[in-house]
């Protein structure tokens, strides 16, 4: 979460932590939640712990954030805590360093600024203003209260302005800058010359004895893939569907308008004061007590929300949080928000986030749908309920049956399914029952075909299970020549056009490498040739590949040239005169320039000094890890 924050911080301090640090520390960031206990700590770091709470936290919490990533399609293999536990400790021990020199520098976090990071975060908004109950959503999704998260968020601050301090000592040099100059600004005169691979595939002339000669020696290469026939019992949950009576159905109508009746939405507001070193709970809830008081007597709860209320979202707004179906707050707050009549202020509440005051301000109830327009939906719940039970109590029989079948004729008939078969089946299928990787492989799977065994029964989706029995085996069969005598001609047409290209490209380089030029060559094999003058690394009229070449050639002497061939993705040839190479001048560059490019290489100094103050902390840092 507090990645958005960098991503919404400019400058070098920002890039330069997420650099370094690597792991966001959103999700190693829990400093001093937890007492080490009697157990040894994680580690050390200049005689300050981080505890193994800590580090299992840390390990927790990247590991919701893998599978928020990846969902089903992550390897298990990468949640486990002996493969996390390194990056998680490092992040941390990272995280304890950096803390310990910022604190040793005086920098400091007012609550005033971290409540103003917090309003000014987008995930937090909606309709472009920042929402409390969104606040408290976004918070709960991602595992926490709004205590650790402020805690997070000021460690990620208080990094973030070490770093900036740091950088902002860097400097450059003009020498330095005339470096940078000659670098970027480099400019490159060549030619070429393309030898095309097509130029070369017409005139490859192949004899029989060629071609099947080819064949006989490379048999390997010219198999089928196997093929199986498979017999199957496929059950989804429609085949167990049942009418449902209008009965049924208006009874079922009736439930859903009484969940909906009380399924409305009130409208909070509150005033939140935050527990802290400087106000106990005691005192919180005296506060606020002394507020109902004046509430009683006529003051404006809107008002007062705006002078005294801590939550930075609503304050201005005079503590209004907008609307709640029951579970935006926590439950805390809902339960005593669902006692309330509108305008009615609660006693003070506690949650996670404080101590409140609570105002319903309003309540709106649903439209309730016609039955009409909800029957189709109800029918088809009520057949799914229904059926769901019973396909799970046919797949567990079926499960115990074919595991010693011969086959799957004595499971069909005990349980009065039908037996499927399918066509031959190729490796290389995968649509129908090939759509799923796991039938795939049972179908080739060595095992079940030498012993005739049944597979096991697969749950292919929610609601859709298939078990399979290999009927017939087809291996992979040496395919004809006359097959395949097309492709074979074809790969050794290629073959010989990309040897023959290639060799007249080394004519070509010798010839551009003694000063000949390259029109006159071109002319002389038939090709192209082109001329560019004063290409820059960043110049996109040339070809990416291509100015990365002639810039990794190198500069030619005085008065000479250099030559050099590059093999292209296409297949083709391209032979490179490098005739000039002239650094950058400053001169050369206006105002606007100059000042662009002294900004990048300031910030890339800035990077640079901040990765060596990291350095030096970590270098003489007194680091224990156990």
């Amino acid at each position: 979460m507090l990645q958005n924050i960098r991503n919404n911080i400019q400058g070098t301090a920002a890039k330069v932590i997420i650099a370094i640090i690597v792991v966001p520390f959103a999700l190693f960031g829990i400093d001093s939640l937890f007492s080490g206990g009697a157990q040894p700590p994680a580690a050390t770091v200049n005689g300050e712990k981080v505890s193994l709470a800590e580090l299992q936290q840390a390990i927790a919490m990247q590991k919701r954030r893998l599978i928020n990533m990846m969902g089903d399609q992550i390897d298990p293999a990468m949640l486990d805590d002996n493969v996390l536990r390194k990056p998680a400790l490092d992040a941390l021990v990272k995280q304890q360093l950096l803390l310990q020199a910022a604190d040793k520098a005086g920098i400091r976090i007012s609550d005033k600024q971290l409540n103003t990071v917090i309003a000014s975060m987008p995930q937090f908004h909606e309709d472009g203003r920042f929402s409390q109950q969104r606040y408290q959503q976004v918070l709960r999704l991602q595992g926490y209260n709004s205590a650790l998260f402020k805690q997070l968020l000021r460690s990620d601050l208080l990094i973030q302005q070490l770093s900036a301090s740091v950088s902002s000592s860097a400097f450059v040099t003009e020498s330095e800058l005339d470096e940078a100059i000659a670098y970027i600004h480099e400019t490159r005169d060549f030619h070429t010359v393309n030898v095309p691979l097509s130029n070369f595939e017409k005139t490859v002339d192949l004899s029989a004895e060629q071609i099947r000669a080819y064949y006989d020696n490379n048999l390997d290469r010219f198999q089928t893939e196997p093929k199986v026939k498979l017999s199957y019992i496929e059950l989804r949950e429609e085949q167990f569907y049942q009418p449902v009576s209008e009965e049924q159905l208006e009874v079922e109508y009736q439930r859903l308008l009484d969940g909906m009746a009380v399924d409305s939405e009130r409208e909070a507001a509150h005033i939140l004061l935050e527990l802290s070193d400087e106000l106990s709970r005691e005192q919180a809830i005296a506060t606020l007590q002394d507020v109902r008081e004046q509430l009683a007597a006529g003051e404006d709860f809107a008002e007062l929300a705006k002078s005294l209320s801590q939550d930075p979202g609503s304050a201005s707004l005079g503590g209004a949080l907008g609307f709640t179906k029951g579970d935006s707050f926590p439950a805390e707050f809902e339960d005593a928000l669902a006692q309330l009549q509108p305008g009615e202020v609660s006693a003070p509440v506690e949650t996670e986030a404080g101590i409140h005051l609570i105002k319903l301000l309003s309540v709106k109830q649903p439209e309730l749908p016609s039955f009409e327009s909800v029957r189709g939906d109800i029918s088809q719940r009520l057949s799914r309920q229904k059926a769901g039970p019973k396909l799970l109590a046919v797949v567990e029989s079926l499960r115990d049956l074919v595991f010693n079948a011969e086959n799957l004729v004595m499971p069909a008939a005990e349980l009065e399914l039908d037996i499927q078969s399918s066509d031959w089946l190729s490796a290389d299928d995968s649509e129908g029952l090939f759509a799923h990787p796991r039938v795939k492989q049972a179908a080739f799977d060595p095992e079940l075909r030498e012993q005739a065994l049944n597979s096991e029964v697969f749950e292919l989706t929610p609601g859709h299970f298939v078990v399979i029995h290999i009927d017939a085996y087809q291996a992979p069969q040496t395919q004809p020549f006359e097959q395949v005598e097309e492709q074979i001609v074809a790969t050794l047409r290629s073959e010989k056009a990309a040897q023959l290209a290639a060799e007249q490209a080394a004519e070509i380089e010798q010839q551009l490498a003694a000063s000949e030029r390259a029109e006159v060559l071109a002319k002389k094999y038939g090709l192209q040739w082109q001329a560019v003058q004063s290409v820059r690394r960043s110049d996109i009229s040339v070809e990416q590949d291509i100015r990365r070449f002639v810039f990794q050639m190198a500069p030619p002497a005085d008065g000479a040239v250099a030559a050099a061939t590059m093999h292209r993705q296409n297949g083709d040839y391209l032979v490179v005169q490098l005739r000039a190479s002239a650094a950058g001048e400053r001169s050369a560059l206006d105002r606007q320039a100059l000042d662009e490019l002294h900004r990048s290489v300031v910030q890339n100094a800035s990077s640079q000094a901040f990765a060596n103050y990291f350095n030096v902390l970590w270098n003489s840092a007194d680091i224990k890890i156990n």
